[in-house]
């Protein structure tokens, strides 16, 4: 009787606890809200973004090919998201944010400008989900360790979509350029390493010959095991042995 009593204390501790920390953590999520977090112009902060990107960020003669309005919550500072635009190049994945002033800082100070960048080949790995809480639907990005997450605004999904499919076709592109390449690689190693045959011509002689295919009357008398210097027109020489490269 007492080792139940004891285990229904117990219980109730627990359950108290549970509830003591589901309670604290709502307190905590109401107040940064309400205290934390700074209303902006999304479409204001998108175009500072946009303009950011292009005047900054990208390189001479750089063209992004998709751009879409996300963005990004971190855990250390959850309630200020930094709006902004993401844009894929040939090359690279960039990321322009303006992250919003909180409460205590004043409205004339010019807010901070969040950059991240990752290079776009087939390393690259783009996941779509929901992320935050499961209110947003985003992609999250990650390659060589680095990880970054994006959401994307309210009526903006479909650019992200977009964009995330852009990254996908460049990628098989760059995996089928990669297999031709070698493909063409393996095909010339192959005739490369074949053996060459010439035929003597009038006014031919050892050393010319051995000259225009970069190797030396010596190697010519080794491979066609020859006694001397003494060629005859129309006979055929071996210049080149199989797997020797000149």
């Amino acid at each position: 009787m007492i080792r139940t009593e004891g285990l229904r204390r117990f219980v109730r501790f627990l359950r108290q606890l549970l509830l003591g920390i589901a309670i604290f953590a709502v307190a905590v999520l109401a107040f940064g809200y309400l205290f934390f977090t700074r209303r902006v112009n999304t479409q204001e902060t998108w175009r500072d973004a946009v303009r950011e990107l292009h005047a900054s960020v990208l390189h001479y003669g750089e063209v992004p090919m998709w751009e879409a309005h996300v963005y990004q919550r971190h855990p250390t500072n959850y309630f200020r998201g930094a709006n902004g635009v993401l844009a894929v190049t040939r090359d690279r994945l960039l990321y322009v944010g303006i992250e919003p002033k909180n409460q205590l800082t004043s409205e004339d100070a010019p807010s901070a400008i969040l950059t991240s960048e990752f290079v776009n080949d087939t390393l690259l790995k783009l996941t779509l989900g929901r992320m935050y809480l499961f209110t947003a639907r985003g992609v999250h990005l990650s390659r060589d360790g680095q990880m970054e997450e994006y959401a994307a605004m309210r009526g903006h999904e479909a650019e992200l979509d977009s964009l995330v499919a852009y990254v996908g076709r460049s990628h098989t592109r760059q995996r089928s350029e990669a297999a031709a390449e070698r493909i063409l690689h393996e095909q010339i190693t192959r005739l490369i390493r074949r053996p060459l045959i010439y035929k003597i011509q009038r006014g031919d002689a050892l050393l010319t010959i051995a000259t225009r295919f970069g190797t030396t009357p010596e190697l010519l008398r080794k491979w066609n095991h020859l006694s001397g210097d003494k060629i005859r027109v129309h006979d055929t020489l071996l210049v080149k042995p199989e797997g020797d490269v000149p």
